[in-house]
This record gives structure tokens, C-alpha cells and sequence, in this order.
């Protein structure tokens, strides 16, 4: 009997000595995956999930007071991307976008389109150039994980350096890195805007009728751009003598619609993730009036400077705090252009 004894101790210390082999592979493993996968990854993977997926799914989307919810199809082939996005409250309404063509479709048919349009989702600046050195700007941390909308998540806080941008709180699909939530935050840490999936299949074969504007009556004529319309600057070349740290300019955002003057200029600047763009136009009744206007997180700021014997209209607009586009829109400069469009 004491040998059988002393057998069943020897095997349960031999159980005991496996049991601390696996438990240390397995922290090993989990600590290399954490290093091999840390917050910038989860970024990155955010951003190509959102750009190379095919997706059909339906969210609601909050800023301030208001609240919306919309259905979307989106289809990556072959490097191109396309999308639906339909909405379902109010007014019928439609963005489609195919590539790098944005196509806005109102009731009765009226379309408004822009060329080079940034991302329609969640965190443009990403998009305009692919999410790097936001570290520099943003302390970059995971929170956890939880469940979206029937997918396993993890949850990522990324919180803003200095007072010149907002923080946010991301939840990012397990596997594929495709965002599912956010909150966007200010410094009191009050939401200013929430984004979020209900239902979201991945992977989805989304097919043409589900892309085409459910309108039939659209005018497709209002999509062609007028004979002789050219895309020449101002005469004078405006730009930011300041911007806060981490910004820079990107593609400018080429328009051809009904909406903005002919000759309006738009210099589009990203940190990595948010995004706001100046606009530049000679005074006009229909120019914006001076002041600052805020709508959840997005904040407008215009100014009127004199300036060669004329007066120009300066307006900043973005998701980034009102002290941001007050200072920027303050520091703007003008220097003779050459008539290029950078």
C-alpha cells in the first residue's frame, strides 16, 4: 500500500511539474502574441479590416442630441471598394460610393457628387494616411474585452496627448480587426459622438443590386461635371502658419457638385485618426458668416480677413475641439500662388 502511495504522490507531483510547464508555454504564448499584436497593430488591422472587407450590416450612429440608424453594404474586389449606405430614419437617403467617387442621393432623384472623398465611416483620417505615428499624439492602450453585436471584441483606449484633440474608445472584432464601436470623447471624458454595429455579417457576398441606389428616378446626368469646369486655385495660396502637433496635409479633396462655390479651395489634414479641412473662398452673400458652431464633436469655425483689397472667408471644419479650428482659422497665411492645387 505505501508503494502504491508513494506511486500516486510521484504522479501527482509529475501532473503538478506539466501543470507549471503548460501554464508558463501558455503565458509565454499570450505575452508574445500581446507583443506581436499591441495597440498600433489592432490600428492598422482596424484599417485594412474596414478597407479590404466584404460586410453587410445595419448601426446607429449618435452626436449631441441626435441619433440615426443606417444600413450598409460594402464590397472590396479586386482593390476597389464599393458602398451603399442607406438611411433609416427621415428622409430617403443614399450615400454611394465607388472607389474614390462619393455619390449623395436625396428624394426625387438629386444627386451631389465628390471626387476623392475621404472614408465614409468612422475615423476618415486613418484612411487619408493609414493611421501612423498616431502613438506620438495618442497614448495608445488595450481595455479589455466584450461582445458587439453578437462578435467577440476587443476594446482599445486611445486617449488624446493635449487639449487639440479629442480621445476614443474602440471595440474591434477579434479576428479581423473590423471596428464594431466607439465612443468619441472630450477631456471631461463626455461622449460626443457613439458609433455602433447591431448587426454586422462579415464576409458577406454583397452583390451589384445591393450596391445600386434603390432610386430609379436618379439623375445620372448630374454626375458629369460642367464643359470648361476646371479645378484652378484662388489667386492667393492660403495656408496654416500653425498646426498642432502630429497634423499634416493630405490628398485635397476635389469637388464637383452644386453645393460648394466653383471656386472654394479645400486642404484636407490628418493626425492619423480624426481629420478637419480648411476651406478658403472669396466673400459672398452666400459665404459663411464669422463665428464658431459645434454639433457633437464636429465644430466649425469661420473667419473673415482682409487681404490685398479683397475679403476672403476662411472656415475650419473638423472632429477636434473648437480651440483647434479657432486657432488654426486665426493663424491662416497667404503667399502668391502659382496656380497649382496643392
Amino acid at each position: 500500500m505505501k508503494l502504491v502511495i508513494r506511486k500516486a504522490a510521484a504522479i501527482k507531483d509529475d501532473i503538478r511539474q506539466w501543470s507549471l510547464v503548460w501554464v508558463l508555454a501558455l503565458m509565454s504564448l499570450i505575452s508574445a502574441s500581446a507583443q506581436a499584436s499591441g495597440p498600433q497593430e489592432w490600428l492598422q488591422r482596424m484599417l485594412e479590416a474596414r478597407q479590404e472587407l466584404s460586410y453587410r450590416g445595419a448601426f446607429i450612429y449618435s452626436r449631441g442630441d441626435e441619433m440615426s440608424s443606417m444600413k450598409v453594404f460594402h464590397r472590396s474586389q479586386n482593390g476597389v471598394e464599393k458602398e451603399r449606405l442607406v438611411a433609416m430614419d427621415g428622409e430617403m437617403r443614399e450615400i454611394i460610393r465607388d472607389g474614390d467617387m462619393l455619390i449623395c442621393v436625396f428624394p426625387g432623384g438629386k444627386q451631389v457628387r465628390l471626387e476623392q472623398a475621404a472614408y465614409t465611416g468612422p475615423f476618415p483620417g486613418a484612411v487619408l494616411n493609414g493611421g501612423s505615428d498616431v502613438d506620438s499624439v495618442y497614448e495608445l492602450k488595450m481595455a479589455g474585452e466584450e461582445r458587439v453585436a453578437g462578435h467577440d471584441v476587443l476594446k482599445m483606449a486611445v486617449m488624446a496627448k493635449d487639449q487639440y484633440r479629442y480621445s476614443y474608445y474602440l471595440w474591434l472584432e477579434k479576428n479581423s480587426g473590423m471596428l464594431l464601436k466607439s465612443l468619441l470623447t472630450n477631456r471631461k471624458g463626455e461622449v460626443l459622438e457613439h458609433f455602433q454595429y447591431t448587426v454586422l455579417e462579415l464576409g458577406a457576398q454583397v452583390t451589384d443590386q445591393e450596391l445600386a441606389p434603390s432610386m430609379p428616378e436618379a439623375d445620372t446626368k448630374a454626375l458629369e461635371p460642367k464643359q470648361g469646369e476646371t479645378s484652378e486655385t484662388l489667386p492667393e495660396q492660403w495656408m496654416p502658419a500653425w498646426l498642432p502637433k502630429g497634423f499634416s496635409m493630405s490628398p485635397n479633396v476635389t469637388k464637383r457638385n452644386d453645393i460648394m462655390p466653383g471656386d472654394m479651395r479645400t486642404q484636407v489634414y490628418s493626425d492619423g485618426l480624426t481629420m478637419f479641412s480648411i476651406f478658403v473662398e472669396e466673400n459672398s452673400p452666400q459665404a459663411m458668416p464669422e463665428g464658431a458652431s459645434r454639433m457633437g464633436a464636429t465644430t466649425a469655425y469661420s473667419k473673415h480677413i482682409r487681404h490685398g483689397g479683397m475679403t476672403y472667408v476662411i472656415t475650419v471644419v473638423g472632429e477636434v475641439p473648437i480651440e483647434t479650428v479657432k486657432r488654426v482659422a486665426d493663424n491662416m497665411k497667404s503667399s502668391p500662388s502659382a496656380g497649382d492645387a496643392s
